[in-house]
């Protein structure tokens, strides 16, 4: 058998077979070097778990879903903040059929970035208690872009070397207290941090390499034509024109100011509360969500009190 042909083999298996036993059974009937090609793993990892959130931004997630998918044994699904429709940062919904209080322990966790949500989901307590309890089993804990963000909230990164997306790092290192490294992806220990978006790929395939080695790392990058030349030199902020870094830069603080202080964008209006339904805090201390209501505008501190109140205005209302 002529070793070209080793690849494609290689990942013809892969295809036909359902789980671990059926695939080691088929490698037993070919060519040695194809047994080559499928080492021991370094490492044992049975399941690798990506959190989806509203917001999130899809290639932070589907790159590494891509690459990782490739670890043949390896069970790799999404696990929503919720059940059902997710949607990214452009409104694209993606069905997500577990959710974080359905799964306990991950081989590896990989926490996608985006922009406001993903801000908005470093005071998410629930969701950093259950990745602190993920963490606490597992091999690798890793995040993609701005997800470092979410990632530093637990805690995990403190005074540890990591990266995130280039806005991003000022805030991972002030309010996480992150070491921030001008790399394209960070390994401390058994936390993986990469820089934006398409840098979750690198990751993944850094990844896939420490627990596969070279030559199936190799067989993977084939196999998903990984071998990037963009048409014109740019990317970082090393690489590309002050000017347009600056104007991204300033675009970026606006729309974080929304976030930082979404009391703002509110202080103009009239409500018809005078505490939040909820939680009692006084609307006068700050407004961060509205909800207009048979005619009337009530405002809320929180997205979650908000929701709330949804599930049985009448309720609320009427001990007004």
């Amino acid at each position: 058998m002529n070793k070209c042909t080793v690849p494609i083999i290689f990942f013809a298996i892969s295809i036909a077979c359902n789980n671990k036993k059926d695939i080691e059974n088929s490698i037993q009937s070919h060519d040695p070097v194809t047994t080559n090609m499928l080492p021991k793993p370094k490492v044992n990892i049975k399941t690798v778990g990506i959190l989806l959130y509203d917001g999130f931004t899809t290639m932070d997630a589907m790159g590494p879903y891509q690459v990782l998918s490739e670890l043949m044994g390896v069970k790799v699904f999404f696990i929503g903040r919720h059940k059902g429709l997710v949607s990214n940062t452009n409104g694209m919904k993606i069905q997500c059929d577990t959710s974080i209080a359905e799964v306990k322990h991950l081989d590896i966790l990989v926490i996608p970035g985006g922009f406001k949500e993903t801000y908005k989901a470093t005071r998410d307590m629930e969701l950093l208690d259950w990745i602190r309890q993920i963490d606490s089993t597992s091999t690798y804990t890793t995040s993609v872009c701005t997800g470092a963000w979410i990632l530093g909230a637990t805690g995990l990164l403190k005074d540890k070397e990591a990266t995130t997306h280039w806005y991003g790092k000022k805030i991972l290192a002030d309010e996480f207290g992150a070491i921030i490294q001008d790399k394209r992806f960070v390994k401390t220990g058994k936390y993986w941090t990469s820089a934006g978006v398409t840098a979750g790929m690198d990751m993944s395939l850094a990844l896939v390499n420490e627990i596969m080695g070279k030559k199936y790392t190799q067989a993977v990058m084939l196999d998903i034509e990984y071998n990037p030349k963009p048409p014109i030199s740019g990317g970082s902020e090393q690489s590309t024109d002050k000017d347009i870094v600056e104007s991204i830069r300033t675009m970026y603080d606006g729309a974080m100011q929304s976030v930082l202080h979404p009391e703002k964008a509110f202080e103009n209006l009239k409500f018809d509360n005078t505490k939040d339904f909820v939680c009692g805090m006084p609307v006068k201390a700050g407004v961060s969500d509205t909800v207009h209501y048979k005619g009337k505008v009530f405002g809320f501190c929180s997205k979650e009190c908000k929701e709330e109140f949804l599930k049985t205005p009448s309720n609320y209302l009427s001990k007004k």
